[in-house]
C-alpha cells in the first residue's frame, strides 16, 4: 500500500509540473495586444500565448523574401492581421530562418524552413492556401520588437513555440482603407505624431490599411522593390512609403504627378525601449494604374498569357516567362 500511495504522489507531483509549464492562452483584442507605455514600449503580458482574429491584409511573400538562405535573417515571412469593429489595431505575424543571430536557438535548414512556410501557410483543416482578404485566426507567443507586438516563435526552433493559423472565413474581403491626412500623423514640425493611449496618431493606424491623398513622390529614383520613397502633400508634410517586393515595383514605372497612396501602416522605430519613431506606410506591390500606388489584386483583359499585364500577349510576355522558367515561390510550391 505504502508504494502505491507513494507512486501516486510521484504522479501527482509530475503531473502538476506538467501542467505548470503550460503557456496560458487568452483570446484578446489587437488593441490589448498593442497596449505601449509613454515610451512606446509594449505592455501586454498577461498570458504566455494569445489568440487573435481579423483579416489578412497581404502576401509575405511581397513584404519579406522567404527564400531560404537570403539576407542576414536567411527566408522569412511576415503577414498582418486587422482587427475588425471597434477593436481598432492590427498585429503583425513573423517568422525567420536565422534565430541564431538574434538568441541561442538553433537555426532552420533550407529543408526545414520550407516544411514549416507550407504548414503556416495552409488552414490546418482544410488545406486552404490562405489570400489576401480572409478572415484567419492565430494562436501562438508573442514578443516586442521596435514599436510593435509581434505573434511569433519567440526567436526559438523548438516546436514548443510554433504558432498556428486557422481560416475562419474565405475571401471575408479587404477592408475599407482608412483616409488619413498626413496632418493627423504628421506635427506641424513634420515629426511623427505619436500618443501612448493609441487614440490617435500614428499608433492609432498602425497595423491596418490606410490611404493617403493627393500626394506627391519627392524622390522617384529610389523606385523599385524594397526600397523606400518619400511622398509629400500640399503643405509640405511628408511621410516615408516602404516598396514591398511584389513584381508591379520592377514591370511599371514609378506613377508621376498627384497620386493616392493606399498600404498598410507599419512601425519599425530607431530604438528598443523607446519606440516613438520609425513610421511607415508599407505597399506591397502595384498594379500600375498611375493614379493610385496600391495593388488591388485583378488585372482587366482575361487574355491567358498577358503575363505582364498591357491587354496583349506577344514577346514580352514570353521574356518574362523565360526569365521565370521553373522557378518556385518558396512555402506555396512543393509543399506536399
Amino acid at each position: 500500500m505504502k508504494i502505491i500511495n507513494l507512486m501516486f504522489a510521484i504522479m501527482m507531483v509530475t503531473g502538476s509540473a506538467a501542467f505548470a509549464d503550460e503557456p496560458t492562452i487568452a483570446e484578446v483584442t489587437h488593441t490589448a495586444l498593442q497596449a505601449v507605455n509613454q515610451n512606446g514600449y509594449g505592455t501586454f503580458a498577461a498570458t504566455d500565448k494569445v489568440t487573435i482574429s481579423g483579416i489578412l491584409l497581404n502576401a509575405p511573400e511581397q513584404i519579406l523574401d522567404p527564400t531560404p538562405g537570403t539576407g542576414d535573417m536567411g527566408g522569412q515571412w511576415q503577414i498582418y492581421i486587422q482587427g475588425e469593429g471597434d477593436d481598432h489595431a492590427g498585429t503583425a505575424l513573423w517568422f525567420g530562418q536565422y534565430y541564431s543571430k538574434v538568441s541561442s536557438s538553433d537555426d532552420y535548414t533550407n529543408e526545414e524552413l520550407l516544411s514549416e512556410m507550407c504548414r503556416i501557410n495552409t488552414d490546418p483543416n482544410t488545406g486552404y492556401i490562405f489570400n489576401t482578404g480572409d478572415r484567419i485566426r492565430a494562436t501562438g507567443w508573442y514578443k516586442f520588437y521596435k514599436g510593435k507586438t509581434n505573434v511569433n516563435e519567440k526567436h526559438e526552433k523548438d516546436t514548443f513555440f510554433d504558432f498556428k493559423i486557422e481560416l475562419i472565413k474565405p475571401a471575408a474581403g479587404l477592408p475599407q482603407p482608412e483616409v488619413v491626412t498626413l496632418e493627423q500623423i504628421k506635427d506641424v514640425n513634420d515629426e511623427y505624431v505619436f500618443n501612448p493611449d493609441r487614440l490617435s496618431g500614428c499608433e492609432y493606424y498602425q497595423s491596418r490599411l490606410v490611404r493617403i491623398e493627393n500626394v506627391d513622390v519627392l524622390d522617384p529614383e529610389n523606385w523599385g522593390p524594397g526600397n523606400t520613397i518619400t511622398i509629400m502633400d500640399s503643405n509640405g508634410l511628408t511621410f516615408p512609403v516602404l516598396l514591398g517586393l511584389g513584381d508591379g515595383f520592377t514591370r511599371y514605372d514609378c506613377p508621376a504627378g498627384q497620386i493616392d497612396v493606399i498600404g498598410i501602416m507599419d512601425q519599425e522605430s530607431s530604438g528598443y525601449m523607446i519606440c516613438e519613431d520609425g513610421y511607415r506606410i508599407w505597399v506591397t506591390n502595384y498594379d500600375g494604374n498611375g493614379l493610385v500606388l496600391t495593388d488591388r489584386g485583378y488585372k482587366r483583359g482575361n487574355l491567358p498569357g498577358d503575363i505582364n499585364t498591357d491587354f496583349k500577349v506577344d514577346l514580352d510576355d514570353f521574356a518574362e516567362m523565360i526569365e521565370n522558367w521553373m522557378k518556385c515561390v518558396p512555402g506555396l510550391c512543393d509543399c506536399n
